[in-house]
C-alpha cells in the first residue's frame, strides 16, 4: 500500500465576529430556540474562494446530522421549513 498526497486543499474558517455570523445566530435562536455552533472537517473549495474574495461566508444546515452523507441521506420537510424561516429572518435583519 502506498499513500501519496497531492497539493493540500485550503479549508475555511467562518468569522465568528462578523455581522453575518451574529445575524445567523439571532435568526437561528428565534426559529430553533437555541444556537450551538460547531465545526466539522471537509473541503468546500467554492466557499473558500468566496471567503478569499471578501464575502462573509457562513455554512449552516438544519437537518438530521445522523443522515448526513449516509447512503440513504434524507431530510424532513419540517427541517427544510425551519431553514426557510431562518433564511427569512436573516433577510429581514439585513434589511434593517
Amino acid at each position: 500500500l502506498t499513500l501519496t498526497f497531492d497539493e493540500a486543499m485550503s479549508g475555511i474558517a467562518c468569522d465568528l465576529n462578523s455581522r453575518g455570523f451574529h445575524v445567523l445566530c439571532k435568526a437561528t435562536e428565534e426559529v430553533v430556540g437555541h444556537v450551538k455552533p460547531f465545526s466539522i472537517t471537509g473541503s468546500l473549495p467554492l466557499i473558500r474562494e468566496l471567503k478569499d474574495e471578501g464575502f462573509d461566508v457562513q455554512s449552516v444546515g438544519y437537518g438530521l446530522m445522523a443522515t448526513y452523507h449516509a447512503q440513504n441521506e434524507y431530510c424532513l420537510f419540517t427541517d427544510m421549513a425551519q431553514g426557510y424561516r431562518v433564511f427569512a429572518s436573516i433577510i429581514a435583519q439585513l434589511e434593517d
